[in-house]
C-alpha cells in the first residue's frame, strides 16, 4: 500500500504549489557559483542562507496570494556524502548542512502561521542527472542513508527524490523512507521523447518502483522537463498509473538536457506557452496535488500557474 499520511497536499481538495528552479535562480540571477549544481556551499555561509530564505519567501508569498499551501524542498539535491570531493566539503560538513537545510525551513514555517508549509527533505541523483547512472541498489542505500537520517532527526514532513532516471536509486530511497516511517515522493526526469534516459517509459518506471517497494511511494512526479514532453509521457498511459502522478515541476525551456547543460545563459522560455501546456497536463492528470517549476523557472512562472489553482481545486 502507498504510504498513508496526513500530508496537507494529499488531504486538500486544492492544488498546492511548490518552488521553481531555485538553483538556476541562484546561479543565473544571483550570480552565485554552484559546484556540481549544489546549493550546499551556499547554505554554508550566513549571506548564502539569507539569499535562500528570501527566495523561499517569494514562494510562500505566492501561496498566500492564492490561498493555498506550499511544498518547500530542502536545498540538498546534492546532499549525499558521495558529492564531498565534487563540492569541496567534508562528509561531516555535508551531513551538518543537511541538518541546517531542514532547520531553515522550520524557522520559516515558525514565522509564517499560514499558508500550510510542507517541509520536504530533497535528494537527487548520485551521478550526473543527465548521464546514465551505474549506481546499484546497495550503493544507493549507503549513500542516501546519512542524508535521510539527518532529515528524520530534524523532523521533515516527507522525503522527495528528484530527477530520477536510475530505478535503483528510487527503490533505495523508498526503502530507507519506509525504515524511517516517512512519506516519500519519487519524481522522474524524462527526455524530449517523453521517456526516461535509456528509453524506459514513465508508466513502466512507475509500475516497476511500485512493484519493488510494495506501493509505498505516496505519489510520483515528473520534473526537469517541459510540460510538452510530460504530455508525451502520459498520453496513452493506463488510468491506474496516471492516478499515481501527484506532482509536476516543469522546465521553462524546450531545449534538451544536453543543450541546457551546456547553455551559458538562462532560458526562461515562453511563460504563456508553458502555462497553456501545463494546463493541458492538469486537465488529464486527476491525481496531481502539487505544481511548480524546475530549471529556468522562477516565482513568475509559479505565480502564473498558481492562477489556475482556483479553477482546478
Amino acid at each position: 500500500m502507498a504510504s498513508q499520511s496526513n500530508l496537507p497536499q494529499v488531504t486538500s481538495s486544492k492544488l498546492f504549489i511548490t518552488e521553481g528552479g531555485i538553483e538556476t535562480t541562484i546561479l543565473f540571477k544571483k550570480n552565485i557559483d554552484l559546484p556540481s549544481f549544489s546549493t550546499l556551499p551556499v547554505l554554508n555561509t550566513e549571506e548564502g542562507r539569507k539569499v535562500i530564505c528570501a527566495i523561499y519567501q517569494e514562494y510562500i508569498n505566492i501561496a498566500l496570494a492564492h490561498s493555498t499551501g506550499v511544498v518547500l524542498e530542502t536545498r540538498t539535491w546534492r546532499g549525499s556524502p558521495l558529492w564531498s570531493s565534487e563540492i569541496n566539503l567534508s562528509i561531516e560538513q555535508i551531513i551538518d548542512l543537511n541538518h541546517t537545510a531542514v532547520k531553515i525551513l522550520h524557522d520559516l514555517r515558525n514565522k509564517t502561521p499560514s499558508p500550510p508549509i510542507v517541509i520536504s527533505g530533497a535528494m537527487g541523483p548520485l551521478q550526473d542527472a543527465y548521464q546514465d547512472s551505474m549506481i546499484s541498489f546497495s550503493q544507493a542505500r549507503e549513500y542516501y542513508g546519512p542524508q535521510i537520517r539527518a532529515f528524520a532527526e530534524e523532523g521533515v514532513d516527507m522525503l522527495c527524490i528528484l530527477t530520477v532516471t536510475n530505478l535503483n536509486e528510487a527503490n533505495a530511497a523508498v526503502s530507507l523512507a519506509r525504515e524511517h516511517n516517512l512519506p516519500i515522493h519519487v519524481s522522474f526526469s524524462i527526455e524530449t521523447d517523453g521517456r526516461l534516459r535509456g528509453g524506459k517509459t514513465l508508466e513502466d518506471a512507475i509500475r516497476e518502483v511500485d512493484l519493488q517497494t510494495e506501493d509505498y511511494v505516496t505519489y510520483f512526479g515528473v520534473n526537469c522537463a517541459h510540460p510538452r514532453y510530460i504530455l508525451m509521457a502520459v498520453q496513452g498511459m493506463s488510468s491506474d498509473v496516471m492516478s499515481r502522478i501527484g506532482s509536476i515541476r516543469g522546465n521553462s525551456s524546450l531545449k534538451s538536457h544536453e543543450e541546457l547543460d551546456n547553455s551559458p545563459v538562462l532560458d526562461r522560455g515562453d511563460i504563456p506557452l508553458w502555462v497553456r501546456e501545463f494546463n493541458d497536463l492538469l486537465n488529464i492528470l486527476p491525481g496531481v496535488k502539487v505544481v511548480g517549476g524546475c530549471c529556468g523557472t522562477d516565482d513568475e512562472h509559479v505565480d502564473a500557474i498558481a492562477k489556475r489553482i482556483d479553477s482546478v481545486g
